[in-house]
């Protein structure tokens, strides 16, 4: 009897494949994500800007060396955009080498200006190890021991964040997420209990619940965006530096960026339970490689194809950059027409195989 039983429940627990995909799959996932980012014995990338005032053999040498390291990453530019982009998070450092500097590395005399992004401290400290390899380096070739080119140092941050003032902003847009990627299991949880058909039966148009469907999870967005951001700022202290306007632009649109994912989800899955289970499968990965919990840009160079696709990272990015760093529309105009395509593509899926019954 006993024996009868458990078999009968354990055919009943094979049946749930929205148990089995939930709890086997996402455990795997987890192992195969946190794998894939903390894994790895594979070194970080440092990005560094150079820029080059002295444009003199030497610094040009200094410059071609840096560029055959495997562990840096070399953009060159002027001072001023390479400092914004150390204040937009987008350079771990800027190396600027000034007018006169070859000679003076001749003299023994040469001082290299060096900026770190201060907001975040780990980073800052290993890029600091980095850029002292690197002088120690340019010294010994120079003069076969240390000393003719010294660090002139200085952090660099738009404002001094908190580990909780970065979180923030990627939690908020984890809320946009969950708040609306659901929409397909809702669709698909109506059509399989009949109520699309019968509210095909009416004079309501398709367009007009959508409408619905889209401006009320829009309301509730908003809302709960607003009363999570307010919780940051009573209970930590959380600062927005960037406009309001800019923010609500960019929380809108990313909410309509994962409920045009949640519908195109409802276009070509039929049942309720795989339609849970699809929204878990791709939620779950964005959670974490789209950076709300951690910044992923040191993540190992074979998942960082996957994490530029992401639509939630880019939503991270343009939220970060607006109530971190005070940023503009110039520095979000990339993440937002991102966000833009990723809305057309899943309309295009949408028009293509959306049936109502």
């Amino acid at each position: 009897m006993l024996i009868t039983l458990i078999r009968t429940n354990l055919r009943m627990l094979m049946r749930q494949r929205t148990l089995i995909i939930t709890s086997l799959g996402l455990a795997v996932l987890s192992i195969l994500i946190f794998g894939a980012l903390f894994g790895s014995n594979q070194s970080t990338t440092t990005t560094i800007g150079v820029v080059d005032e002295d444009h003199s053999a030497i610094s040009q040498q200094i410059t071609s060396q840096l560029q055959k390291s495997a562990a840096l990453s070399i953009t060159m530019g002027n001072f001023n955009d390479e400092q914004q982009a150390l204040l937009n998070g987008h350079r771990d450092a800027i190396i600027v080498m000034p007018a006169g500097f070859g000679s003076q590395v001749i003299k023994g005399l040469a001082h290299m200006q060096v900026y770190y992004d201060q907001s975040n401290p780990i980073s800052a400290a290993a890029t600091r190890l980095t850029v002292q390899a690197i002088v120690d380096s340019v010294n010994r070739a120079a003069a076969g021991k240390p000393g003719p080119v010294t660090l002139d140092e200085q952090g660099v941050a738009a404002h001094d964040l908190r580990p909780i003032d970065i979180l923030t902003p990627g939690i908020l847009g984890m809320l946009m997420m969950w708040a609306n990627l659901s929409v397909g299991s809702d669709l698909v949880r109506w059509r399989d209990f009949g109520i699309t058909r019968r509210l095909a039966a009416t004079p309501l148009k398709p367009l007009t619940m959508i409408s619905g469907q889209v401006t009320a999870r829009l309301l509730l967005s908003v809302v709960q965006g607003i009363i999570l951001m307010a919780l940051a700022a009573w209970i930590f202290n959380v600062h927005i530096y960037g406009n309001l306007g800019l923010l609500l632009l960019v929380v809108t649109l990313g909410a309509l960026t994962m409920l045009a994912l949640g519908f195109a989800i409802a276009s070509f899955i039929r049942r309720p339970e795989a339609a849970q289970s699809i929204t878990l499968l791709i939620s779950f990965p964005m959670m974490f490689l789209g950076g709300s919990y951690f910044d992923v840009g040191n993540s190992p160079s074979f998942i960082q194809p996957l994490i530029h696709v992401l639509p939630l990272y880019y939503l991270n990015d343009a939220l970060r950059q607006i109530i971190n760093n005070g940023a503009g529309w110039a520095a979000v105009q990339t993440s937002v027409l991102i966000l833009l395509a990723w809305i057309v593509a899943s309309l295009i899926v949408v028009w293509r195989g959306f049936k109502w019954l």
